[in-house]
């Protein structure tokens, strides 16, 4: 699902317009609204958050949540970084710059591809979430919940 909007968003040249309408802070803020609906979606989707059942386990629960919320973040984050890297390449490759150019009325260079970027990464985190949606409880609490022993 990601990948998908993320093609979509590369290849929609009223996207370009947003992207370099929009400017660096509010692309910044539809980033961090992306990776907290990501989030919420991982947490409440997959009952990821814990309730204590006994007054003296409220402590404990507490910094379960703490844990678990800073590691659902982490990996959202990470997987919004990984779509910002492969959307800048794409675009880079895939998005001539004349055409570019002619579509937003100015010239272009890496800050709009970097804006463009932001957006693709973020309508990509987005589309990750509906694919994580359609993943069973005890895949994404798996995911959420592993350790490696070293």
């Amino acid at each position: 699902a990601a990948a998908a909007a993320g093609v979509v968003t590369l290849a929609t040249s009223d996207l370009w317009l947003l992207a370099t309408a929009y400017g660096p802070l509010r692309l910044i803020l539809l980033t961090v609204l992306a990776v907290g609906a990501v989030t919420l979606t991982l947490m409440i989707g997959a009952d990821l958050w814990e309730r204590p059942r006994r007054r003296v386990e409220r402590e404990q629960v507490t910094l379960f949540n703490l844990a678990t919320t800073a590691t659902v973040v982490i990996g959202v984050v990470t997987f919004f970084g990984a779509l910002f890297v492969l959307s800048f390449l794409a675009a880079v490759l895939l998005v001539d710059a004349g055409v570019f150019a002619a579509v937003v009325g100015e010239s272009v260079g890496l800050a709009e591809y970097a804006q463009l970027s932001l957006l693709t990464a973020a309508l990509a985190t987005v589309g990750g979430a509906l694919g994580a949606g359609l993943e069973s409880d005890d895949v994404v609490r798996a995911a959420a919940f592993t350790r490696n022993d070293v």
